[in-house]
């Protein structure tokens, strides 16, 4: 109901988790997110689909998918937000993609990656864990466990600057892949930005990362 929306709103701040209806996740790409992100979302599928009426831009004329949830055929761009409380709900903790009530240390602490571990698994920040699961990936990809003894694999060139040696043992790599992370921004970001003069570090700031 609308009076249960209401106190879900003030439950949660702007920063908040909340879960959208699937009508509402359908435009903005994402069935939980800050509530915060919502309105952003909203005025940015706005503009891409060009539905401002007129140029001052004050009103919109809604295609359909903006017509299922705000049930107008025109409405005021001031009022988007408010027309569209029904579709928002308190988002319960165990629905929360990675429980921010936890705190991230150890292997799941993101940590800057130097360049040539960066271009090999295609991202310079991420979890040590993740690192990992990036790197059992290439393995099989490449199909690099040693035949003989698959406890090994069989290091190419292009990672010869991580691990130095033509063969490892897989369950070690991790002694090898520390010398190539930290946990300060500076340390390889800038690195990063002479091998990649693209890089963006504000893009990185903003929850992108190169290769992803």
């Amino acid at each position: 109901s609308d009076r249960s929306c209401k106190q879900a709103s003030k439950r949660t701040g702007a920063k908040d988790d909340v879960r959208v209806s699937p009508l509402l996740a359908k435009i903005i790409g994402a069935e939980i997110l800050p509530r915060s992100e919502i309105s952003l979302r909203l005025h940015q599928e706005v503009l891409s689909r060009q539905l401002h009426e007129g140029h001052e831009r004050m009103y919109i004329v809604c295609d359909e998918d903006f017509k299922a949830v705000f049930g107008l055929e025109r409405l005021r761009v001031s009022t988007l937000t408010n027309h569209c409380k029904k579709h928002i709900f308190k988002v319960e903790k165990e629905e929360v993609p990675g429980d921010k009530t936890k705190k991230k240390s150890g292997y799941g602490k993101p940590v800057w990656l130097s360049p040539c571990l960066a271009e090999l698994i295609g991202h310079n920040h991420m979890s040590r864990s993740s690192v990992i699961k990036e790197m059992w990936k290439l393995i099989k990809a490449r199909g690099l466990q040693d035949p003989k003894n698959k406890k090994f694999m069989l290091v190419e060139e292009d990672m010869m600057p991580i691990f130095k040696a033509k063969r490892i043992q897989t369950f070690g790599m991790m002694k090898y892949l520390v010398n190539h992370m930290s946990v300060e921004e500076d340390e390889y970001s800038e690195a990063y930005i002479r091998v990649y003069p693209e890089y963006d570090p504000d893009a990185v700031s903003n929850g992108t990362t190169q290769g992803s």
